[in-house]
């Protein structure tokens, strides 16, 4: 329930504001998640982590190409063959993602 202007408080006036927060969950508990938001979405942010065979920036790349290729070529061959192409893509688009966050300082 906290805001980023915590950051601007005196440390009496975070004190006085978690307290408030801690009664208002403790009076009333669904009020205080709904207030929180929801969490549906933190299983997916805590993935494990990206494989060390494509942690790198110049495998992350062709993975990604090659993903997409077998993702299309498997509408006509199978499944499976475009369910590995997916998950490839995907894994490839999540280490560049990371990669660039590393890079530009966004993680």
């Amino acid at each position: 329930m906290s805001t980023r202007d915590d950051a601007r408080l005196t440390a009496q006036e975070r004190a006085a504001l978690s307290n408030l927060e801690a009664l208002a969950a403790a009076d009333d508990p669904q009020l205080a998640a709904r207030l929180r938001g929801p969490n549906h979405w933190i299983p997916l942010l805590r993935l494990p982590a990206i494989p060390g065979w494509i942690h790198s920036l110049w495998l992350a790349a062709p993975a990604v190409v090659v993903g997409l290729v077998l993702t299309v070529v498997g509408l006509s061959v199978g499944l499976v063959v475009g369910v590995v192409g997916a998950c490839l893509a995907a894994a490839g688009l999540w280490s560049l993602v990371a990669a660039a966050e590393r890079r530009w300082g966004g993680g």
